[in-house]
């Protein structure tokens, strides 16, 4: 009896595990009109990876926040396409 409650308890326990790690719905990412409203929440802008960050930085620009999905939904205010949405000079 108590050997079939214990394996009751942790074929429970796994499942309530399992379910706790689980993903999420996939967070929304948003279409900026333009320049200035995606600035609202990133300052600096949008670039599509590290090595496109650096090189605004090299280049005397600001560093733009580094957000792979947000640059793709809007990587045509990537003017220049050089992996930076809407990067602002210094």
């Amino acid at each position: 009896m108590f050997r079939a409650a214990k394996t009751g308890f942790v074929a429970v326990a796994l499942t309530a595990t399992a379910l706790t790690f689980t993903a999420g719905p996939a967070e929304a990412v948003t279409d900026y009109r333009n320049c200035d409203h995606m600035h609202r929440t990133f300052k600096y802008g949008v670039a599509r990876s590290d090595a496109a960050a650096d090189r605004q930085q090299r280049t005397g620009h600001y560093r733009p926040a580094v957000r792979p999905r947000v640059y793709r939904v809007n990587d045509e205010s990537d003017r220049d396409k050089d992996g930076t949405a809407c990067e602002v000079s210094r």
